[in-house]
C-alpha cells in the first residue's frame, strides 16, 4: 500500500517485500527467549503489529529515493525508444532475459505497459519478444541436441515451447539456475536478436501480455514470429552447443578417472 501510494511502483514492492521478510526473522530471533506461554500472542499480535510498523515507516522513509530510482529506470528506456532499433533492442532484450521475471525484466516491462497505455504498441513489441524468447531458447536447444540433456531437462525444455508461446518466461528460470554464467547469457543474446528485429520490422503489439496468443492483434505478424523464432533457434543452438561441449568434457573426465 505504501508503494503503491509512495509512488515506488514495483520496485518499492520488491523491497518491501525483502525488508518485511529479513525483519520478520530477525524478530522471530530477539522474540525467541520470551516464555512459550505467550507464543500465541506472539504470533497474534507482537509479530504483525511489530512488523508491519516497523516496515511501514522504513518504506515512508524509503518512499521519495525509491520513486526517483523507479522514475529513473523508466525515463531511462523511455529516452531509447526513438534511437536506433539496435540499441533499444540489445537493451530490452539483456534486461528482459538477465533475471527472467525480476527487477530488470519488470522494469522493462512496465515500461512497455506504461507506453502501451498512452497508445505506443510498438515498446511493448519488442519487450514480449524478449520475454517469449528464453522459453523457446530451451526447447530448441532440447530439440536439437536432445541427448545431451538428462530426460527431466529434456521434457522441461519440451514444456517451455507452450510457456514461452504464451509468454511465460520464468518456464527458463531452472535451466538458467543450473548454469547461470554460461546460459544467461546466451538467453540475453537470443532475447536481443529478437527484439532488435522487432523494432527494426516496426511490429505493433497492443496487447501487454499473451504471447503468440494475441496474433490477431498483432500489426506485423510474421515479422514478429520470425523475429523470435529465428532470435530463439540461433541461441537455441549456441545453448545446445554447450550442453554437447560440457556432456563431451564430462564423459572424458570420467574415462580418465575409471
Amino acid at each position: 500500500l505504501i508503494a503503491d501510494d509512495g509512488g515506488t511502483g514495483f520496485l518499492g514492492g520488491i523491497l518491501s517485500g525483502f525488508l518485511a521478510g529479513y525483519f520478520m526473522l530477525a524478530l522471530k530471533k530477539l522474540l525467541a527467549k520470551m516464555p512459550k506461554s505467550l507464543d500465541g500472542l506472539k504470533a497474534i499480535f507482537l509479530y504483525p503489529v511489530i512488523g508491519v510498523s516497523v516496515v511501514g515507516v522504513i518504506m515512508w522513509l524509503l518512499s521519495s529515493p525509491m520513486e526517483a530510482i523507479n522514475q529513473g529506470m523508466m525515463d531511462f528506456l523511455v529516452n531509447f525508444e526513438g534511437s536506433n532499433p539496435l540499441i533499444l533492442g540489445i537493451i530490452i532484450g539483456c534486461m528482459s532475459a538477465f533475471d527472467m521475471g525480476g527487477p530488470l525484466n519488470k522494469a522493462a516491462y512496465v515500461t512497455g505497459t506504461f507506453l502501451l497505455a498512452q497508445g505506443n504498441s510498438g515498446f511493448m513489441a519488442g519487450v514480449s519478444a524478449a520475454c517469449i524468447a528464453p522459453p523457446l531458447i530451451t526447447g530448441f536447444g532440447a530439440l536439437f541436441f536432445g541427448k545431451y540433456f538428462e530426460k527431466n531437462d529434456r521434457n522441461a525444455g519440451f514444456v517451455n515451447f507452450i510457456l514461452g508461446s504464451t509468454h511465460i518466461t520464468e518456464g527458463a528460470i531452472p535451466f538458467a539456475t543450473k548454469d547461470p554464467l554460461r546460459n544467461i547469457p546466451i538467453f540475453m543474446l537470443g532475447s536481443s536478436i529478437a527484439a532488435v528485429l522487432t523494432y527494426m520490422f516496426n511490429v505493433q503489439v497492443p496487447a501487454p501480455h499473451g504471447g503468440f496468443l494475441v496474433l490477431p492483434v498483432v500489426t506485423g505478424k510474421v515479422a514478429w514470429v520470425f523475429s523470435i523464432l529465428l532470435g530463439s533457434i540461433i541461441a537455441g543452438l549456441l545453448y545446445g552447443y554447450k550442453q554437447k561441449r560440457l556432456a563431451t568434457k564430462n564423459n572424458i573426465n570420467e574415462n580418465e578417472a575409471a
